[in-house]
């Protein structure tokens, strides 16, 4: 890595924490910051939030849309009958949750690829803005089409929204590439806020779920509040997100390293070198993705309570919001924390046979849960306490693995500091090729049942 002093520029668009201890903080005015200068205070900790929002828009807009299970249950219910029983579900609404999968696994990878190779070439603030600019325009429509009667043409109505999740999750990618570039030139304390907010990016979606089914009137009105609050959460990022610009904090580091967006592509030989590090960890995220795209929640968003249809709010009303989706992500954070606190990292073949073995038991149980519709499998575990269990564990040990692959990636810091941030680019792109290549099996998943 070539750093030129001189004209105060770095041949990459981002440097190391390790280099950042023995280069000079690079300016942009005609001198180099003495070592008596100080950081700025994050006054009303502006950054840190915007920070923890970005870490937010990671998985949340996808969230709110998998989330709201009974708005889209509604919309692409059986009209004629006006029947929503789960043993009377439409294709459409069955196969709403894997057409997501897929929705967010394509377009992240050409959007992964196409921003580590060609990304660089714009400067990475205006990717962000651009993508929350696209967010923000989605979600807004989204809003609008919840007033909007589209029973008598509900299968427009479902390409129009599998296009819009295709926006979402491009837009995301982007975002997820660009927000790393920016977060390098910052201390590592703002890289636990990101991974913070992004945690808490699914428990926020299913709480706020909840909170519009119990105050809502009807599903329609409990939708309109659920995706004006999403809406809201968009706008508001993407305000505070341009306006970083006039806070001396974060052009403080933001401005210290200029992108350089004339070097040379990635080159091969580089890319080659990063494969040989990170393909542990490609494999471990592949195998994690084997058991949640057929899984979780192509399957989860199925499973209703033994008593369903009894008449009670908790059985027809609350069990998939606060069970699969609420309890299922408070238990993926807990596992996430606990690879933080508990960071032995067992690589190679020990940790990937265990996950296959983990595939293969996990598979059929959540399988044979009392998910609905059903034409083939049995119902052996029908009992909420037998669901629940399973997928407490489940949603646990992803989690834990999941951070796992980034703890794993990130220790080659003390090795070699230089080439953490291509590893991560790399393994991000080639993740999202096996994602794309496993995510069709969400949706012959359910026609296994």
């Amino acid at each position: 890595m070539t750093i030129i002093v001189k004209e105060k520029k770095v041949s990459v668009t981002s440097i190391t924490s390790y280099e950042k201890q023995n280069v000079p903080h690079l300016v942009h005015s005609d001198t180099i910051k003495s070592g008596a200068d100080h950081e700025p205070e994050d006054k009303y900790y502006y950054v840190h939030i915007v920070f923890m929002l970005m870490g937010l828009m990671h998985f949340l807009p996808m969230s709110f849309f998998v989330t709201a299970n009974a708005y889209w249950m509604y919309k692409f219910r059986n009209v004629s009958a006006e029947i929503t029983d789960t043993d009377e579900r439409t294709a459409l609404q069955t196969h709403f949750t894997p057409g997501c999968s897929i929705s967010n696994c394509i377009p992240g990878l050409v959007c992964i690829w196409m921003s580590t190779i060609f990304g660089y070439k714009i400067k990475a603030r205006r990717r962000v803005l651009v993508s929350l600019s696209i967010l923000s325009a989605c979600f807004i429509g989204a809003t609008a089409f919840v007033e909007i009667n589209t029973d008598s043409w509900q299968t427009l109505f479902f390409v129009i929204t599998m296009i819009s999740m295709v926006l979402i999750n491009a837009s995301n990618a982007v975002i997820e590439v660009a927000v790393l570039v920016i977060l390098s030139k910052f201390p590592q304390h703002y890289m636990k806020v990101y991974l913070l907010g992004q945690g808490f990016a699914a428990i926020f979606n299913s709480i706020l779920q909840i909170a519009t089914l119990a105050i809502g009137t009807s599903t329609i009105a409990s939708a309109l509040l659920y995706f004006i609050c999403g809406t809201l959460v968009m706008v508001v990022s993407l305000v505070l997100y341009y306006f970083t610009k006039f806070n001396s904090c974060y052009n403080y580091h933001a401005k210290s390293i200029v992108e350089n967006t004339k070097r040379d592509l990635l080159p091969f030989s580089e890319v080659k070198d990063m494969l040989k590090v990170v393909w542990p960890s490609i494999v471990t995220m592949g195998l994690l993705q084997m058991t949640q795209s057929p899984a979780h929640h192509a399957i989860t968003s199925l499973v209703v309570p033994e008593h369903y249809g009894d008449g009670s709010e908790w059985n027809d009303k609350y069990f998939v919001p606060v069970i699969t989706f609420l309890y299922g992500d408070i238990l993926t954070l807990l596992g996430r924390i606990a690879a933080s606190k508990i960071n032995k990292t067992f690589r190679g073949s020990f940790l990937n046979g265990f996950l296959f073995i983990r595939m293969l038991i996990f598979l059929p149980l959540i399988y044979l849960c009392n998910a609905q519709p059903r034409n083939h499998l049995p119902v052996l575990f029908p009992h909420d306490w037998e669901y629940i269990i399973i997928l407490g564990v489940f949603t646990f040990t992803t989690g834990y693995f999941y951070n796992m692959v980034f703890l794993d990636i990130g220790k080659y810091n003390k090795v070699k500091p230089e080439k953490v941030e291509a590893a991560f680019m790399v393994f991000m792109s080639v993740s999202s090729v096996v994602g794309a290549l496993i995510s069709p099996i969400s949706l012959f998943s359910v026609d296994l049942l």
